[in-house]
């Protein structure tokens, strides 16, 4: 009887879920155990140690198995603990979760990701200082850099270890060299879910390539775009014209530090508040993987809170599917595909061979 009281709600929140309606949270907690989750976060450019520590808390205690970033690193702050925040949501005793990067406008310097952040995702090795500053004339001699080895922040993921636009030598003449190369942006799936990851600014360019993937024949259930920047009027262009082709069913970012959502053609855009500012809502993110549908829950700090004082978890989208259990893929270990030439001179790059 309770297995039969248990369909029904499921049933029930789904057709809530299709009508676009809001999520009651006593609607949805059913007491059902999700196969996985993931921690969602975005512009962690808190200057409030309390403020990301109460947030990350709470995502890590839910267990996450995998971690994505929506932008606005800023791992580099001489502060560090937003590094240490992070690092401590992904590492566990196996070696760490996969995380993934939608970079940010201020993870990328000259046209590519930030170099701190390419060795960092790609060789498990992250530099502590802020690198060039305009403190005065001396400050390059006088710096000292501190790298911090792989148990800190382990290597991210398998899909950029050996990307082209992540690799320690990358550079913006590099990433326009063939069709091949093409900015920070690829593709994963994990159990059912097929996870897009887009360069920070809408472009023509990476329209094209994202109408390219949506409409080719996949396996997955649903797919979720990840791209930190959030107007709705410029990302519902990816998918003008192809009602009825694509699985997107969601479209996560960040940018603005303030949350808000919307729904068109039946896709629901999310932008995430982030952890930046404390004289706004403060959020992180978690979503919930089950047999046959998605929930993305919301953690919230109140504007305003003398303390951090984390509110929720508050059911903000669902989505019915078909969805497994998550299986960690394995790290590759090749070199770099792309390596600098000094013999050929400055900024030049050649494909090592395979």
């Amino acid at each position: 009887m309770r297995r039969c009281k248990t369909f029904w709600a499921v049933i029930a929140v789904l057709a809530i879920c299709r009508a676009g309606f809001c999520l009651p949270r006593e609607v949805v907690d059913l007491g059902i155990e999700p196969l996985w989750n993931v921690a969602v976060i975005t512009d962690t450019q808190t200057s409030q140690r309390e403020w990301i520590s109460a947030l990350v808390g709470r995502l890590k205690a839910d267990g996450p198995d995998m971690a994505i970033h929506t932008g606005d690193t800023y791992f580099e702050w001489g502060n560090r603990f937003v590094l240490k925040a992070v690092a401590d949501l992904v590492r566990i005793e196996s070696g760490g979760l996969e995380f993934h990067l939608a970079p940010g406008n201020h993870d990328m310097q000259n046209g590519v990701l930030k170099a701190h952040l390419r060795r960092a995702a790609t060789r498990g090795v992250f530099r502590l200082d802020r690198g060039i500053t305009f403190r005065g004339e001396n400050y390059l001699q006088s710096r000292v850099a501190a790298y911090v080895p792989g148990p800190l922040l382990p290597v991210w993921n398998p899909e950029i270890v050996n990307h082209p636009g992540w690799q320690v030598d990358a550079s913006a003449k590099l990433l326009k060299w063939g069709d091949s190369v093409a900015g920070s942006r690829y593709v994963f799936k994990r159990g059912g879910i097929r996870f897009i990851v887009c360069d920070w600014s809408y472009s023509t360019e990476q329209r094209a390539w994202l109408r390219n993937i949506i409409t080719q024949p996949d396996d997955s259930s649903v797919s979720i775009v990840l791209h930190h920047a959030h107007q709705v009027h410029k990302l519902s262009r990816y998918f003008e014209g192809l009602e009825g082709r694509h699985n997107v069913k969601l479209v996560l970012s960040g940018h603005d530090h303030q949350y808000y959502q919307a729904r068109r053609d039946g896709i629901t855009y999310i932008t995430g508040a982030g952890i930046a500012r404390s004289n706004r809502d403060c959020d992180a993110m978690i979503l919930r993987v089950y047999r046959g549908y998605l929930r993305l829950d919301r953690y919230i700090i109140p504007k305003g809170s003398l303390l951090p004082r984390v509110v929720g978890p508050e059911p903000i989208w669902m989505c019915e599917g078909s969805f497994s259990e998550y299986r960690r893929p394995e790290f590759p270990r090749r070199a770099p595909a792309y390596v600098r030439s000094t013999a050929l001179g400055p900024g030049v790059f050649y494909e090592r061979a395979k």
